[in-house]
């Protein structure tokens, strides 16, 4: 899933995590009602989300699977805001983290 770009800053599980908590809270705050429907406030807070955990060459199913399935749904909810399902699903995900 992630990407090869060794470039990238790496994240340690903990800051990858912290990083998942902050924009579950924002996620939260902006409500997914405006989420859903306001591509503007939707594509700032799901790329912000998406992009540095696809950055993270660490991330894989086999040994960070919990994190791999957020990884996946911010990847999801980043191509298509309006998926409520996805949004709803990657906040649960992100609370087990």
């Amino acid at each position: 899933m992630c990407s090869s770009n060794s470039k990238y800053p790496q994240m340690t599980y903990k800051q990858a995590v912290e990083h998942c908590k902050y924009w579950a809270d924002q996620i939260r705050r902006d409500g997914l009602d405006l989420l859903t429907t306001d591509y503007g406030t939707a594509i700032g807070v799901s790329d912000q989300l998406a992009y540095p955990l696809e950055m993270q060459t660490w991330i894989n199913s086999k040994e960070y699977p919990l994190m791999y399935k957020v990884c996946v749904y911010a990847v999801t909810v980043d191509n298509d805001h309006t998926d409520r399902a996805s949004w709803e699903k990657l906040l649960e995900l992100i609370d087990k983290l």
